[in-house]
């Protein structure tokens, strides 16, 4: 049925795919770190409370969870080509707004409105990347479009950040800094608008040969009709379990990720002594990308499981490392001086950093760019409830997000940072055990992991 497709190497047509899909990851990335690094401009210039302050951070994950579920059922019941653009107008909406903020309250509402459209392309872009993507590249592919641009995004945030600063006054610079995200958005709508619907959905859920015409024509392969038989709710159903595995699997990662992508550049980064904007650089030029490049060499050779195995693995140990630097500098010779009630000086600061950035290094090279970058369920779920299946998963875990980010300042400053540290490190190990209830992807088609298959041919 996809034989054209999934035999061909990467194509014109897929590196276009990645880019059009890649500049709105960009913007997610963008959007998510830049709260981050104006967090106290904000806070500071609006007068909020620490639960406003817990609000304002996870009013756009609320957004996208209902973004999630909304774009993930429509993009099945008419197409993903429809919804495609309409989700990144909601982010340029929603980002331009926040220059016109005046209060706590316009604030969370703009925030909201931009949550749902990531909320929404963090539906629609893995599905269709997936969609489009050749069997022997589609992990390479899905991570070239996802944690390397999302890595781009956080440092276009710190630069935007750093530039602002040096011109603007402090109540400008947030407005900016917020705002600029939805410039991103803004070039790549139209472009969005004029891709063609998947072959996949096109072949197995709608069927209309006029627009299957324009699909052949673009990825250069035929593409045969294969309507699926079975009943939506059906298909749903089959999979409930693999979506509930791989939405826990995604908790997890953010309970660690998120709340380090929101509150690193302010919590580790003011442990360590660094400023928000040199932390934001360090940990994606040493980290971040060089362990996206590594996993986009690796991941359809060695496999997701492996690498997320190893991955995780490593967060444990340098998580635990740096538990233990700030709960025990006795057992690192000659440090325990070092460590202070104010942050970590001297050689205790470096090592650390070291700490940190190896944690980060190998997080980006397996649990990052795979379940971070939105790739389980789009691969072990069926076309016909892809969409759906994504919605749900996004769905689940951006609700958690909020509620863990509205969560963290009161643990950090009850149990204290090496603690919480701790904590995340446990939950790689827990993480390592539940992979192994996900189907291997790496080398099968699409349809051969989902077992797609009850269908009548036409």
């Amino acid at each position: 049925m996809f034989e054209g497709l999934d035999s061909r190497r990467i194509t014109f047509f897929q590196i276009k795919s990645v880019i059009v899909s890649g500049i709105g990851i960009f913007s997610d990335s963008y959007n998510l770190y830049a709260i981050s690094l104006v967090y106290y401009l904000v806070s500071a210039s609006l007068h909020l409370s620490p639960i406003q302050d817990s609000l304002m951070t996870s009013a756009s994950f609320i957004g996208a969870a209902v973004g999630a579920f909304m774009f993930g059922f429509i993009a099945d019941r008419i197409g993903r080509k429809p919804m495609y653009g309409i989700d990144l107008a909601f982010i340029a909406v929603g980002s331009f707004l926040q220059f016109f903020t005046t209060n706590f309250y316009e604030l969370v509402i703009f925030r909201s409105i931009l949550g749902f459209g990531i909320g929404g392309d963090y539906v629609l872009s893995p599905v269709i990347m997936a969609e489009n993507a050749d069997t022997r590249d589609r992990g390479k592919l899905m991570i070239m479009t996802f944690p390397i641009m999302a890595a781009f995004g956080a440092m276009l945030v710190a630069f935007v950040d750093q530039i602002s600063i040096m011109y603007l006054p402090s109540s400008a610079v947030w407005h900016l800094v917020l705002a600029f995200g939805g410039v991103p958005a803004l070039l790549v709508i139209y472009l969005r608008r004029k891709i063609p619907e998947t072959p996949r959905f096109e072949a197995r859920v709608k069927g209309n040969s006029r627009e299957l015409t324009r699909i052949e024509s673009e990825i250069g392969s035929s593409v045969n009709v294969d309507i699926d038989s079975r009943p939506f709710v059906s298909r749903l159903r089959a999979s409930i379990l693999l979506i509930f595995v791989s939405a826990i699997l995604w908790i997890l990662y953010d309970m660690y990720s998120t709340t380090f992508a929101i509150y690193g550049p302010i919590t580790i980064a003011y442990n360590l002594g660094l400023t928000p904007i040199t932390f934001t650089y360090y940990a994606e030029i040493f980290a971040g990308i060089p362990g996206a490049i590594v996993s986009a060499l690796l991941i359809d050779r060695v496999g997701r499981r492996k690498l997320i195995v190893v991955g995780y693995a490593g967060v444990f140990f340098w998580l635990l490392m740096y538990s233990l630097l700030l709960a025990r500098a006795s057992i690192f010779a000659g440090l325990a001086s070092d460590v202070t009630p104010a942050g970590l000086i001297g050689k205790a600061a470096i090592l650390g950093f070291f700490f940190y950035i190896m944690n980060y290094l190998f997080s980006a090279t397996g649990p990052a760019s795979i379940i971070g970058g939105a790739m389980v369920t789009p691969e072990i779920t069926p076309t016909k409830v892809r969409g759906t299946s994504q919605g749900i998963t996004v769905g689940i875990d951006r609700t958690a997000d909020a509620i863990g980010l509205t969560a963290f300042p009161i643990l950090l400053s009850r149990y204290g940072l090496s603690a919480m540290v701790l904590a995340y490190a446990m939950i790689a190990v827990l993480s390592i055990i539940m992979i192994f209830l996900i189907p291997e992807a790496a080398g099968r088609t699409l349809e051969e992991v989902s077992k797609d298959y009850d269908t009548i041919t036409q």
